[in-house]
């Protein structure tokens, strides 16, 4: 997997060869077919290995706090650090029309299971009352959020280098926070949110 990983990110994804992979790696073409079976498996288990690694589960399962606010950001940060980390991965992907048409793809895969994460922890805060707001529309919202921050980081990383990626987190981990406890009705803020 380091071996693909290094020539996916030179050549991308479909200059790149097996037998290219196999020589890298110091392994017989054979041997890569019996533990991958097809290029497209062995770059999905590399994906799935360097980008949604455990970090994400165990970030969920033992570092929450309950403070909705702390929780925003340390998920913000965990995300923003596993996809620059992991950059070259995600770009070869993305750059791959076979792998952005198909919905299973590892591409798809990631945003997925971390909606799914983010969906469980809303939903135990909300259950707990500290968060009142539509549970998907926010964990799409956190998605989103941190996607945009990444590319933007990856193509103009200018545009925020004046405040700097920590405030911007911090700021958006607030509003998300008073922002649940009063959502928008019919379009129109509440006149508590106002105050």
């Amino acid at each position: 997997m380091e071996a693909s990983l290094s020539l996916f990110s030179q050549k991308g994804y479909d200059a790149v060869t097996t037998k290219e992979i196999a020589h890298k790696a110091g392994v017989s073409e054979m041997t890569l077919f019996r533990h991958f079976v097809c290029k497209r498996k062995l770059f999905e288990a590399m994906y799935e290995t360097y980008i949604f690694n455990p970090h994400f589960k165990v970030l969920f399962e033992r570092h929450m706090e309950e403070n909705l606010e702390r929780d925003i950001i340390k998920i913000c940060y965990c995300y923003q650090e596993n996809m620059l980390k992991n950059q070259k991965i995600f770009m070869t992907q993305l750059r791959n029309q076979d792998f952005v048409s198909i919905s299973d793809t590892p591409l798809s895969r990631f945003p997925s299971e971390l909606k799914r994460l983010l969906m469980d922890y809303l939903s135990k805060m909300k259950k707990k009352g500290c968060f009142i707001a539509d549970v998907e529309s926010w964990a799409v919202n956190i998605l989103a959020y941190n996607f945009g921050l990444f590319m933007l980081c990856l193509v103009n990383k200018q545009l925020i280098s004046g405040t700097g990626i920590d405030n911007y987190i911090a700021d958006y981990a607030k509003q998300l926070s008073i922002r649940s406890q009063f959502p928008i009705a019919n379009g129109l803020r509440t006149a508590m949110e106002e105050n």
